[in-house]
C-alpha cells in the first residue's frame, strides 16, 4: 500500500513538472528563456530530463542550441551516456544544428563508452561542416584513447595537434602519463612528465600519484621515493593516495623501516591511515609469515575506528592458510561472519587451497558445497585448486571428474587446470586416462601450450615410452610451438634413463644450434644419466664445461659424485 501510494505521488510529481514546461515553453514573453534554464536547473532525474528534451522540441521556433547543451551536460553528469547521444542525435534529425560544445559532449559520450573510433568520426564530421576543435575536443579523445590502452594513437594524435597549432596543456599531458603508467611504459611516462616540466605545466598530485603507482607496481620502489622527493621539493602535497600507493610498494619489498617512517611523517601531516592503508600492512605482513604484527594493525584500525573490509579479512585468512594454520584461518573466517562482512569468492578460495595444502580435501568440499549454497559461484581458480588437491591425496579419477563438473557451472577449464589434472592421473599411473584426456584437449577449441605439452612428454618419458614421447613432440612442431628448454630437459633425462646417452648428447648439442641454451638443469640431468651408466670420461668434460659456464652442480649430481668417489671408481677419471 506504501509502495503504491508512493509510485501515485511520484507520478502526480511527474505530470505537475511536465505541465509546467509546458506552460513555460509556449509563453511567449521575454523570460521564457529563464524559465527554461531554471527547469533544467532543477531537473530530478533523468525521466524529467527525457520529458523536457521532447517538449523543447515542439517549441516554435526552437530553443538556443547553448539551451540544448545546457540539458545534454545535465544528462552526461548523471553518466547516462547512451542516453545523450540518442537524444544528440533526435535533436539533429529534428534539424537542430549541433555546435562545437554540442560534438564535444557527444565525443565525450563516446569516448566514456569506450568507442574512441566513433569519437574520431564525430571530430571528422566536426572539421569536414567547418567548425572548429577547441582543448577540450582534443584532450577528451587523448584521454579517451589513453583509457583504451591505445597509447600509441594518443601520443601520434596529440603530435598531430602540434602540427595544427594546439598546444598540449597540462590535463594532455596528464592523460599521456597516467596512459603510459597503466601499460607499464615507465620510461615514457617519465619523458612525458619532463616535457610537461619543461613547458611550464606544473604536475599536479594526481600526475605524481599515477608515476610513482607505476613504479611500485613495477618492483621500482627507490625510483618513486626519489620522485616522492622531487614531489617535496617542488612543494606539491602528497595526499593519502600517494602515501598508500608507497607503502605498499615499499611492503612488496620488505622495507619495513621505510614503511614505519612513511606512516609517521603521514600521521605528523595530519593525514590519517584510512581501511585501504591498514589492509596493505596486513597483506604485506601476511606474505612475510608475520601474523601476529598483521594482527597487530587490525586492532590498531578498529581502535582508529575504522572497520576491517572483506580484503582485509582475506589477506589474514591467505596468511593463516600460507602457514597451513587452518584452524586460526577459519577462527577468522567465523570472526568475519559475526561481523556482517559477507565473504567472498576469493575467501572461499583461500580456506580451499588452504585445506588442500594440508590434504583435508573432505574440509575443501563442505566449503565449495557452503559457497554454493550462499550463492558464491566458484571460479576457475576454486576449481583448479580442488582438481590439485585430489591429485595430490592420490584421487586424480575424482580431479577428472571435478574437472569436467566445471562445465554445469558454465566455466571453461584453463590451461593451468588441464596442467594440473593431467599431471596428477599421470603421477599416479593412469597413463591411459591422461592419454585420452590430452586427446580430448587436442581436438576441443583450447589453445594448448607447451606447458601441456610438457606434461604429457614427461609422463611418456618417466614410463619409459620414447616412442610416444616423439610423437607427442611431432605434434608440438605441427602447431608451431616452440621447444623451451624444460622440454629438452625433459627428454635428454628421458634419453639418459634408457641409457640412450649419444642420443641424449645429441639433442645438448641441438638446444644451442636451435637457439634455446643449454641451462644448469639441462647439464645435470646429463651428467647423471652419465654417472650413472660409469661413463666417467664424459662426466668429467660436461663438468668442466658447466663450471666454464658458471654453472653449479645440483644435490643429486653431487650425491653421484660422492658415490663414486667414496667408491674410489672415479678417483683417476676426475
Amino acid at each position: 500500500m506504501r509502495t503504491r501510494t508512493s509510485l501515485s505521488s511520484c507520478f502526480l510529481r511527474l505530470q505537475h513538472f511536465s505541465s509546467t514546461i509546458s506552460n513555460t515553453i509556449n509563453n511567449n514573453n521575454p523570460t521564457t528563456r529563464t524559465h527554461l534554464l531554471n527547469s533544467i536547473r532543477t531537473l530530478p532525474n533523468l525521466t524529467t530530463a527525457v520529458t523536457l528534451f521532447h517538449q523543447m522540441l515542439s517549441m516554435k521556433p526552437f530553443p538556443h542550441i547553448k539551451d540544448f547543451n545546457f540539458l545534454f551536460t545535465f544528462i552526461t553528469k548523471t553518466k547516462n551516456y547512451t542516453t545523450t547521444i540518442s537524444l544528440i542525435k533526435q535533436a539533429h534529425s529534428f534539424g537542430v544544428t549541433p555546435d562545437t560544445y554540442t560534438l564535444n559532449i557527444l565525443i565525450n559520450s563516446l569516448c566514456h563508452l569506450g568507442h574512441t573510433s566513433f569519437a574520431f568520426s564525430v571530430f571528422g564530421l566536426m572539421l569536414k561542416t567547418g567548425l572548429n576543435p577547441t582543448m577540450v575536443t582534443l584532450n577528451t579523445i587523448v584521454n579517451g584513447l589513453c583509457v583504451e590502452g591505445k597509447l600509441a594513437q594518443a601520443l601520434n594524435f596529440t603530435r598531430h595537434m602540434e602540427n595544427a597549432g594546439y598546444e598540449p596543456n597540462g590535463y594532455t599531458f596528464g592523460a599521456l602519463v597516467n596512459g603510459l603508467c597503466k601499460i607499464g611504459d615507465m620510461g615514457n611516462a617519465v619523458v612525458c612528465l619532463r616535457n610537461m616540466i619543461e613547458r611550464n605545466f606544473e604536475p599536479n598530485v594526481v600526475v605524481y600519484n599515477a608515476i610513482m603507482d607505476g613504479f611500485c607496481k613495477g618492483g621500482f620502489v627507490s625510483e618513486a621515493l626519489d620522485l616522492f622527493r622531487e614531489m617535496n621539493e617542488k612543494g606539491v602535497n602528497p595526499s593519502l593516495v600517494t602515501y598508500n600507493c608507497l607503502i605498499q610498494g615499499l611492503c612488496w619489498n620488505c622495507r619495513w623501516k621505510n614503511v614505519y617512517f612513511l606512516l609517521n611523517e603521514m600521521m605528523e601531516k595530519g593525514i590519517m591511515p584510512d581501511v585501504q592503508t591498514f589492509t596493505i600492512l596486513v597483506d604485506g605482513f601476511c606474505k612475510e609469515g608475520l601474523v601476529l604484527e598483521a594482527k597487530s594493525v587490525i586492532c590498531f584500525m578498529v581502535q582508529m575506528g575504522e572497520e576491517p573490509n572483506v580484503v582485509t579479512y582475506n589477506s589474514l585468512i591467505g596468511g593463516y592458510c600460507l602457514m597451513n594454520r587452518m584452524d586460526e584461518a577459519m577462527k577468522v573466517f567465523d570472526w568475519m561472519v559475526l561481523r556482517k562482512c559477507l565473504p567472498s569468492v576469493v575467501t572461499y578460495n583461500s580456506l580451499i587451497h588452504g585445506w588442500c595444502k594440508v590434504r583435508d580435501v573432505d574440509k575443501a568440499m563442505c566449503l565449495l558445497r557452503e559457497m554454493v549454497s550462499e550463492g558464491l559461484c566458484p571460479d576457475v581458480v576454486t576449481w583448479t585448486t580442488l582438481v590439485g588437491g585430489f591429485c595430490e591425496v592420490g584421487k586424480p579419477l575424482a580431479a577428472k571428474e571435478l574437472f569436467f563438473t566445471m562445465k554445469e557451472y558454465g566455466l571453461v577449464p584453463n590451461l593451468l587446470t588441464c596442467a594440473v589434472v593431467l599431471d596428477g592421473l599421470i603421477k599416479c599411473y593412469f597413463r591411459f586416462e591422461a592419454m585420452s584426456l590430452f586427446r580430448a584437449m587436442e581436438e576441443s577449441d583450447l589453445d594448448l601450450d607447451i606447458v601441456i605439452y610438457n606434461v604429457m612428454i614427461d609422463g611418456l618419458c618417466k614410463d619409459g615410452k620414447l616412442s610416444d614421447a616423439k610423437k607427442v613432440l611431432a605434434r608440438l612442431l605441427v602447431k608451431g610451438l616452440r621447444f623451451d628448454s624444460y622440454t629438452y630437459n625433459i627428454m635428454i633425462g628421458g634419453l639418459c634413463r634408457e641409457g640412450l646417452l649419444d642420443d641424449a648428447e645429441d639433442l645438448l648439442r641441438k638446444m644451442e644450434e636451435n637457439g634455446c641454451s643449454p641451462n644448469a638443469c639441462s647439464y645435470n640431468v646429463f651428467i647423471q644419466g652419465l654417472l650413472r651408466k660409469s661413463d666417467f670420461l664424459r662426466s668429467s668434460k660436461y663438468l668442466q664445461i658447466m663450471k666454464g659456464k658458471g654453472f653449479a652442480v645440483d644435490a643429486t649430481t653431487t650425491e653421484l659424485l660422492i658415490g663414486f668417489y667414496s667408491a674410489d671408481k672415479g678417483s683417476n677419471a676426475f
